[in-house]
């Protein structure tokens, strides 16, 4: 009789155990997917406020419009990649919001 209990407990800790074991790998999958969406949302909020800051500083008297007409062609290609970097990020946002 002692030796079912025993065997009985034993099964329960297990389950217990298992149970436990997949609540902490849910848990972990999920603070890594919430630091994955903060990190493409700083890395979004960074593009947007770099696209803001140069195109304030391009219109200052700092920079000179011989040099601005010089690095035109590098400047469009930021703005589109820095766009995209954003486009990006609420493009998936949007997609995501709409999977739940």
């Amino acid at each position: 009789m002692a030796g079912e209990r025993t065997a009985a407990a034993k099964k329960i800790a297990k389950a217990l155990e298992e149970n436990e074991i997949n609540n902490s790998r849910e848990l972990l999958e999920i603070e890594l997917r919430e630091e994955k969406s903060n990190a493409q949302r700083r890395m979004a909020w960074v593009a947007m406020g770099a696209m803001v800051f140069f195109s304030m500083a391009l219109y200052t008297p700092l920079v000179p419009i011989p040099r601005v007409n010089a690095l035109a062609d590098l400047l469009s290609g930021f703005y589109i990649a820095q766009a995209g970097v954003v486009a990006a990020y609420m493009g998936v946002s949007a997609w995501m919001g709409k999977k739940k």
